[in-house]
């Protein structure tokens, strides 16, 4: 027995080796089909017509390979393009059938067994240019107290060209810029912003627009009611000092965030009765306020001077 295995052992090695090999070989070519959703892109040659929309973004693909070339089907991109040609002048609905030789696979030996959805449907519109306006993308809000001045907002250029389909621009005014953040702004600023088209438009000229936006304070008026009255310098003891009231109400004026912050308990105001002579006088209330905050109209109360 051990003689017969040893006997001509190089041919028998050899032949080991290829009938390895030929399993190897035979099981590779094993044909097996792998179903997979590829991404489609459809154009069209004539540049006065547009695609408005597809019935499908993707379509689903059954491939047939050779299960030595699975991992190629499951890393390698593979997509399909139509493309619509000059023969197609009108607006309206078009129809196709994706053929095999569409689709861009990774291989010869890779084919096409499948397509779903069989028919794809385009809306196809044509081109046209419109000049529309340009308005900025507000979001949010300034910090508390500020606020846009609306009248004195910059854009350069303040309007655009752009060209898509039809049945879209025509519905259209105006574009918008890129997001503008505000929140917690308390400033002025300017900064360069592109523009927030929609799909299918393309613009013409300059893309990219110049904002200045200015930011203020917001100013007020609140009212307030009862709010004592000192008497400042009354010192003499030999006059007695009477104000015809000893509470005040006015309406101040001024930035927001400040005149939130005042209440009546807050506030001084008083009557400077220095130098005061007997008699009937009329003095002019002095009320101290933070800045930016003032008195919208003068106050003055009338104070009587006794000699006892």
């Amino acid at each position: 027995m051990m003689l017969w295995l040893t006997r001509n052992w190089t041919v028998k090695l050899i032949s080991l080796v290829l009938a390895v090999g030929l399993w190897y070989y035979a099981v590779g070519e094993e044909s097996v089909e792998v179903k997979r959703a590829i991404p489609l892109e459809v154009t069209i040659q004539n540049d006065k017509m547009s695609i408005l929309d597809t019935s499908v973004r993707n379509v689903w693909v059954t491939l047939a390979a050779p299960r030595g070339l699975l991992s190629q089907l499951a890393s390698k991109e593979i997509t399909a393009a139509h493309e619509i040609g000059t023969e197609v002048k009108t607006a309206g609905d078009y129809s196709f059938r994706l053929e095999p030789r569409e689709i861009k696979l990774p291989g010869p030996q890779i084919r096409v067994v499948k397509i779903v959805p069989e028919v794809i449907r385009v809306k196809i519109d044509e081109m046209i240019v419109k000049k529309l306006k340009i308005i900025p993308n507000f979001v949010g809000e300034p910090a508390f107290g500020y606020h846009v001045k609306e009248d004195e907002i910059k854009l350069d250029p303040n309007a655009v060209l752009v060209e898509g389909p039809k049945r879209q621009l025509e519905n259209l005014d105006s574009v918008k810029t890129a997001r503008i953040e505000l929140v917690g702004r308390m400033r002025s600023f300017r900064r360069t912003f592109g523009l927030d088209l929609i799909p299918n438009i393309k613009t013409m000229s300059e893309s990219m627009v110049d904002v200045y936006i200015p930011i203020s304070e917001e100013f007020a008026e609140k009212r307030f009611e009862k709010v004592p009255l000192k008497l400042l310098g009354a010192s003499d003891e030999t006059m007695k000092i009477q104000p015809e009231i000893r509470e005040i109400s006015f309406v101040l004026k001024g930035a927001s965030r400040q005149l939130e912050q005042l209440t009546p308990e807050t506030i001084t105001a008083y009557l400077d009765v220095t130098g005061l002579t007997e008699g009937r006088h009329k003095v002019p209330v002095t009320v101290i306020l933070p800045e930016e905050v003032s008195l919208k109209e003068h106050i003055s109360v009338f104070v009587s001077v006794i000699r006892p």
